[in-house]
């Protein structure tokens, strides 16, 4: 996906998302799914149930299940659902084509969800994660330059930068941009591989976080809604293709 800015072209390419769904603790999550797993029969393969005790912390996953594709795969534990997806092919290039692939799924991950917590939610969130494919070196430097409008010094290695807005005084927008160096697949991991000569990509990545947490944080007695996930996608998609662009650029939100 491409975004225009100032007459420069910025090429996004999308890695992945995750949707989270955060619910009040429910017991027996395994045999409540055993009892609902039909929900995603449709596009989900079987459920791998974890043996994990019923005591073990609540935020680790009793049970994983792929997508029939296996681009993706939810995550189950009493407490949250999550969908994480792995994006590749012309998905890579279309925000759209990711937006209707994570739509066509979440419906029938409510449903399920539903079932677990009689339609109760404490928050529901979207992330995130690209790069900027026309950044190939010296991704710190040029996020560092864009943001602070001076160079930075040769000895400057890493940088990350995070945003947080507030949105319809209900939903936390979280940007984070930061610089990421790719090196050479082959490479062994031994002592001195990871130096500029291995080095392939040196890129600025960002990750989009918005959520209604802030709803959640501030406001006694909150209770999200499975309506509010759809106003959470307008704003990701409000945030990439509207705002990346100045934020690379400028840090203007």
């Amino acid at each position: 996906m491409k975004i225009e800015n100032n007459g420069e072209v910025k090429e996004m390419l999308f890695n992945n998302s995750a949707i989270n769904i955060k619910f009040p603790k429910t017991e027996n999550i395994k045999k409540k799914y055993i009892l609902n797993s039909d929900i995603l029969s449709e596009k989900f393969n079987e459920a791998t149930v974890l043996p994990i005790p019923d005591e073990a912390p609540n935020e680790i996953p009793r049970i994983l299940i792929k997508s029939k594709g296996e681009h993706s795969q939810v995550n189950i534990s009493p407490e949250a659902v999550s969908l994480e997806t792995v994006y590749s092919d012309e998905y890579v290039k279309k925000w759209s084509l990711c937006e209707k692939y994570i739509n066509s799924r979440v419906d029938d991950l409510m449903k399920l969800t539903e079932r677990f917590s009689e339609g109760t939610y404490n928050y529901i969130g979207v992330v995130v994660n690209l790069f900027f494919d026309d950044i190939p070196r010296d991704g710190n430097k040029v996020l560092f330059r864009n943001l602070f409008g001076k160079e930075a010094k040769d000895t400057l290695d890493d940088l990350e930068v995070k945003y947080t807005y507030v949105e319809n005084e209900k939903y936390y927008v979280n940007i984070i941009l930061r610089s990421a160096k790719q090196f050479d697949d082959s490479l062994s991991g031994k002592a001195g591989d990871y130096n500029d000569d291995n080095l392939k990509l040196h890129t600025i990545v960002a990750t989009i976080d918005i959520n209604d947490r802030y709803s959640y944080n501030s406001f006694k007695g909150y209770v999200s809604k499975k309506e509010n996930f759809k106003e959470i996608m307008d704003l990701v998609s409000m945030v990439i293709n509207t705002k990346m662009g100045s934020l690379i650029e400028r840090g203007d939100y």
